[in-house]
């Protein structure tokens, strides 16, 4: 995991040093939206946004 978090720096120091920070703007809401798709298929349809990760993983390990 190291090396992965490694080139992720790297990618990060590039972006900010090319003034692009929009790319990294643009991962993160991308890996939010994702994530947000993986939570509402993963409960059924029944995942709010206002919802911690906790509970998200409550309510995957108890209610489904």
């Amino acid at each position: 995991m190291k090396d992965r978090e490694e080139e992720i720096q790297s990618l990060v120091e590039d972006c900010v040093i090319a003034h692009q920070e929009i790319i990294l703007v643009k991962l993160i809401a991308k890996l939010e939206q994702e994530y947000k798709e993986l939570a509402k298929l993963a409960t059924l349809g029944e995942y709010r946004d206002n919802w911690t990760h906790r509970e998200l993983l409550d309510f995957v390990t108890y209610e489904t």
